[in-house]
């Protein structure tokens, strides 16, 4: 019996996911110029030709392309990666974990979705998986920011779906606050009694109070509880020292506040404090 080699050459109509202006289909690596997602897609010996691009509605596919079986998975969206709905499965069929990336992602985060998994071990997004109901309940109670304890029925799959999104949040929170605190502090650092005060206990020291002589600001400060008290005079816009209130040697001028405390600090560690202002 021969075998009908010209009917092999013939083209063939085929539904692909192109990414990259590439795709692979029964091993093969074709080239074709057209953007990312699902195409109809011609192929003849090694020439990829588009037709349309195509759109998932749900599991049926494109009555004319000769690729008939896809291997479907279920899973939920958490932004552009796909949450197995079951973890067993993915760590069977392509030794993954909870997760993984997901091409063509067209919804929203905490979506039921089925996805194609391709040849290649990538995962690209196909439809909304509307028999997932148990999902809704899931994403209600994160919204109301409720806890998951007295929800029946509750896969660990769904429940790492629902701390995924809530670790999330709080992290978005955190940022957020700390946005604010950080904005709320470069504004308040204009403001002469919070910028000394800052500064001092950043290094190390505590302001016991101040006044203020045109451009000069004299502090009164000290290191720790009990211990010196210092009357220190510095520049009011650039903080530089003009006098230190402890003997520096004429060496004053050449530290700012910061360094100011920093080296009475040194001085009473070595016992060598003389103060001169008071």
């Amino acid at each position: 019996m021969s075998i009908n080699f010209s009917s092999l050459a013939q083209p063939k109509t085929i539904l692909v996911p192109i990414l990259q202006k590439a795709f692979q289909y029964n091993k093969k690596k074709y080239q074709i110029d057209v953007n990312d997602g699902w195409w109809i897609t011609s192929i003849e010996g090694n020439k990829a030709s588009p037709i349309e691009p195509y759109i998932w509605i749900d599991e049926t596919l494109y009555i004319n392309c000769d690729n008939k079986k896809f291997n479907l998975v279920n899973g939920y969206t958490y932004g552009n990666q796909i949450v197995f709905q079951n973890f067993d499965v993915s760590k069977r069929n392509w030794n993954l974990g909870l997760t993984a990336p997901l091409h063509f992602n067209s919804v929203d985060t905490f979506s039921p979705i089925k996805v194609v998994a391709w040849e290649t071990d990538q995962f690209f997004y196909a439809c909304i998986n509307y028999s997932d109901q148990k999902i809704y309940e899931i994403k209600s109670a994160y919204d109301e920011e409720k806890a998951l304890d007295g929800l029946k029925g509750v896969t660990p799959e769904l429940r790492t779906l629902y701390l995924f999104h809530a670790l999330e949040r709080d992290q978005l929170r955190e940022m957020l606050r700390e946005k604010v605190e950080k904005e709320e502090h470069e504004k308040r650092m204009q403001e002469v009694p919070y910028r000394l005060k800052v500064t001092l206990e950043r290094a190390g020291a505590t302001l016991l109070g101040f006044s203020t002589s045109g451009n000069r600001i004299i502090i009164d400060w000290q290191l720790k509880e009990g211990g010196y008290k210092y009357n220190s005079v510095i520049d009011a816009t650039s903080f530089m020292t003009l006098e230190a209130g402890y003997c520096l040697s004429g060496g004053d001028k050449r530290l700012n506040l910061t360094a100011l405390a920093k080296t009475a600090e040194e001085y009473e560690e070595r016992g060598v404090t003389f103060i001169t202002r008071h």
